[in-house]
């Protein structure tokens, strides 16, 4: 007699297949977090994200405790809808997040080209205000946890206002690979083309010209990382070796924004040397556009050359961005020429 599998047998391994559920480890809104700590590994990597959509994603990542991150299980990120509405428009929201859901990151290394990559979905689910939470809920896929675990060892730091600013997907991305490399104490670094193309997110039949690629993409991100209103960053960039002809690298140069103030202060001794005249009544106009000196106090300050230098390396200074924590520079100018006293640190 032919033995025939029972009816239980056949529907015993599917049910045992739905009863393994994935689960997610919520990680609890915290609001006011100035800093995103990112991964290194998701830095160097590929996810073809629109400018909308990777505001959404840093809204994720400004949520992750990498200390409670299990490898094992995927993570539940929430983030009130009020929130997201301050950068992003209501009417985008339900496309953006419909094509984030699927959404894959492509894991490589630079240094084997095309030979071995790794794809990854990004999210499991994505909810909008499900049960009338008031949440937009973000559910990772587990597989990408352990590449989020390595934020406690190998991370990337950078300000999270700065990089909801930025207009360019480019800028974006380019800020997020400077603050890589400051991150490691580098100012120097060399990138094949090949490799910008991949790290910056450009279509493969896109800008494939290098002067359409540099006028495109490069100048637009360094013009607008230039003009950020958090801490200004300075880069340069050049053909890499000495062939004119057949570019294959570009080297950038990182400006810090003490060096870039050394660099301007540099300039204004120059240009006293040259025109002293001129240049302080340049530096008359600047108190009386930026400061809010008394008559008295900026007499004092035109009057000696001692304090216009100060003057002049404080305001540059806080032109690049070097004193963030600074709410009333008039203030603080005058408690540094000595024209008031400091407040007391009690």
């Amino acid at each position: 007699m032919e033995n025939k599998a029972t009816f239980l047998e056949i529907i015993t391994p599917m049910a045992n297949v739905e009863s393994i559920e994935e689960k997610y480890l919520e990680h609890p809104y915290t609001p006011n977090r100035k800093d995103n700590y990112l991964p290194n590994k998701l830095v160097i990597s590929n996810t073809q994200f629109t400018r909308v959509e990777q505001r959404l994603f840093e809204y994720f990542i400004n949520q992750i405790d990498h200390g409670t991150i299990d490898v094992n299980h995927g993570l539940s990120v929430k983030i009130p809808i009020a929130r997201i509405k301050e950068t992003i428009k209501p009417e985008q929201i339900f496309a953006v997040t419909k094509s984030m859901a699927q959404k894959v990151m492509t894991f490589f290394d630079l240094s084997k080209g095309s030979t071995e990559y790794e794809h990854i979905p990004l999210f499991s689910s994505i909810s909008y205000n499900k049960n009338n939470s008031g949440y937009l809920e973000f559910r990772s896929n587990a597989q990408l946890s352990p590449y989020l675990a390595s934020l406690g060892t190998q991370y990337t730091r950078y300000d999270f206002k700065t990089i909801l600013e930025f207009k360019s997907i480019y800028s974006t991305l380019m800020y997020k690979l400077i603050k890589l490399h400051l991150g490691q104490n580098r100012t120097h670094f060399v990138y094949s083309i090949e490799e910008l193309r991949k790290l910056l997110q450009v279509a493969d039949k896109k800008y494939t010209n290098l002067n359409d690629f540099k006028r495109k993409v490069l100048e637009p991100a360094r013009i607008e990382l230039k003009e950020t209103s958090g801490v200004p960053i300075h880069f340069e960039y050049q053909n890499h070796g000495n062939k004119q002809r057949n570019v294959t690298h570009i080297e950038f140069t990182v400006i810090t924004a003490i060096e870039m103030s050394q660099l301007e202060k540099q300039e204004f001794n120059s240009a006293v040397q040259v025109n002293p005249l001129l240049v302080y009544e340049k530096v008359e106009e600047i108190i009386d556009k930026f400061y809010h000196f008394r008559k008295t106090h900026k007499e004092l300050i035109l009057s000696d050359k001692n304090l216009i230098n100060q003057f002049v390396t404080l305001h540059i200074e806080f032109e690049n961005g070097l004193y963030p924590k600074v709410k009333n520079k008039t203030a603080y100018i005058l408690a540094c020429l000595g024209l008031i006293k400091k407040r007391s640190t009690k």
